[in-house]
């Protein structure tokens, strides 16, 4: 049985998530090659594929993860599915078992209150043959953009994945959907959190799902070959990221790999802190942080302490 401590790394050490379009042939080679600092992987079937090559998509998918599970490759991302439907899942479902066997769990997408409910029992017949299958829901359905039914769609919702908790490796949360809905996009010299109304909801999101599930930010759109400000406006991007709980990031793009994990690493002082708070046990439950500038409560900190280490576990730490 796995612990509460394995389990919470096991979510952490998503990471970077390269997304992949489910038409490219190196698919194979380039996960068994290894992308030094790359945790995991979403071959995508939807928002990359044009509607008239699903097919050809899902094809070129299975022979992919054939390929995988006749090398066996000693080092592999975790292997996540983009589906674009219940149905299609279904269908993925019933892929020879050593194929099934290479993928860590499938990724909803546009997932709303509604719309889960509609996979659950695609969901249960998956689960049926892999007991360490997970999901990934995509908060992305610019239904939550509407202020009157937000709130009561996000509690549903959480309700729902509450349920399913134990397959639940990550919340997602998708920012191009919501720009797109009011024909906005972030310029690399901003974050998505300057576009407040997505900014706010990025927040609501966080504040209903962050106590309970890894939560995970959404992809930014700039990378290398373009301006060459694009690592600092994702470093930017990730510190709000991280000051409202969220864990990892969605890439598009293997130089971003780095970028993220330097991000996640902890800072030396909040580790040593950490250690600090937990190791504790004496009858004052006061403590003063590592360089004796900051106070700490053993019953208020204790899970921000219990983060922080399985951050460094996963991330390592940054010096100085």
């Amino acid at each position: 049985m796995t612990s509460q401590r394995d389990r919470r790394k096991l979510e952490y050490s998503v990471g970077p998530l390269l997304y992949m379009p489910a038409l490219r042939t190196d698919i194979a080679k380039k996960l068994s090659a290894g992308l030094p600092g790359l945790r995991s992987a979403a071959i995508c079937l939807e928002d990359t594929i044009r509607d008239d090559m699903v097919g050809a998509a899902e094809e070129n998918l299975l022979a992919q993860l054939h390929i995988l599970a006749d090398i066996r490759p000693e080092k592999l991302p975790m292997i996540f599915i983009r589906v674009r439907s219940g149905e299609q899942l279904q269908r993925l479902s019933n892929m020879p078992e050593s194929s099934f066997d290479m993928i860590t769990g499938f990724i909803l997408p546009k997932i709303d209150d509604e719309i889960f409910m509609g996979y659950i029992p695609y969901l249960n017949k998956a689960f049926e043959r892999k007991s360490s299958l997970y999901i990934m829901p995509i908060i992305e359905n610019p239904s939550f953009m509407r202020l009157s039914t937000r709130y009561a769609k996000l509690e549903r919702l959480f309700d729902e994945l509450t349920e399913m908790r134990d397959r639940v490796l990550n919340v997602r949360i998708g920012g191009n959907d919501f720009c797109r809905a009011l024909d906005l996009r972030a310029d690399i010299h901003s974050t998505v959190y300057d576009i407040l109304p997505v900014g706010r909801l990025i927040s609501d999101i966080a504040a209903v799902f962050a106590g309970e599930f890894t939560v995970s930010a959404p992809v930014w759109n700039y990378f290398e070959g373009g301006d060459p400000d694009w690592e600092k406006g994702m470093l930017r991007e990730m510190d709000i990221d991280r000051s409202i709980g969220l864990v990892g990031k969605t890439i598009i793009h293997p130089s971003q790999i780095a970028v993220v994990n330097k991000a996640m690493a902890v800072p030396r002082n909040d580790y040593e802190d950490a250690r600090i708070i937990l190791d504790n046990s004496g009858a004052v439950q006061v403590v003063k942080s590592s360089d004796g500038g900051r106070m700490y409560e053993n019953k208020v900190h204790s899970g921000w302490a219990e983060k922080i280490l399985a951050l460094a576990e996963v991330y390592g730490t940054q010096e100085g």
